[in-house]
């Protein structure tokens, strides 16, 4: 079961969230500000993170924004006060899932946590083999990616040849190379590890 972290600058609010959560299975963390939560958690790990909209210092959409921008895996649900819908709804827009209004419905809360745990994973998977990607393009010579991008456009290796100045043999070398080095056994397979159509 995912890491389950609450930030919300009303302790009440807090205790009984966390209330009806242990109800539902769940062992959840609570945080009173942005700084806390962001001191205390690990922003690259499959989690869920409950975070009021309102709160004094960082809000939640500010938190949001940040953890946005590191990439994190964590599946956010906005909680939001009567009033503050707008604020909300701008939330989802950056990326978070869902929001909740307070008092919170422990059932769409249930159905929720299910959905955010189930994109949380998915979020740490992309990450994990974007991570493994970047280190294996981090093992090519500045030559070898030259010779990838024009095997990724589609061109045949005489021609790559002579656009890079090369004999055909010493292209088919690099091209090896490519190969062994991003762990592939050709061209289709390559096209999809790094994201392109090859028409």
């Amino acid at each position: 079961m995912s890491n389950l972290y609450l930030v919300d600058d009303d302790q009440d609010v807090l205790d009984s969230l966390s209330w009806m959560l242990n109800g539902l299975g769940h062992q959840p963390q609570g945080f009173l500000s942005a700084d806390d939560f962001l001191k205390s958690v690990d922003l690259q790990q499959s989690a869920i993170a409950i975070l009021d909209v309102q709160m004094p210092g960082m809000d939640g959409s500010a938190l949001l924004s940040h953890m946005v921008q590191a990439n994190s895996p964590i599946a956010v649900i906005m909680l939001s006060g009567h009033g503050n819908i707008a604020m909300a709804v701008q939330a989802i827009q950056k990326g978070a899932l869902d929001f909740l209004e307070k008092p919170v419905d422990g059932d769409k809360l249930a159905i929720l946590l299910e959905k955010a745990a189930s994109i949380s994973e998915q979020n740490m998977q992309r990450s994990v083999a974007k991570q493994a990607l970047t280190a294996k393009l981090d093992t090519l010579t500045p030559r070898e990616h030259e010779v990838m991008e024009k095997v990724l456009e589609g061109k045949l290796n005489k021609v790559i040849a002579a656009e890079l100045n090369v004999a055909q043999r010493t292209l088919e070398l690099h091209r090896q190379k490519v190969m062994q080095k991003m762990d592939v056994s050709n061209v289709a397979e390559l096209a999809f590890l790094m994201g392109k159509n090859i028409s």
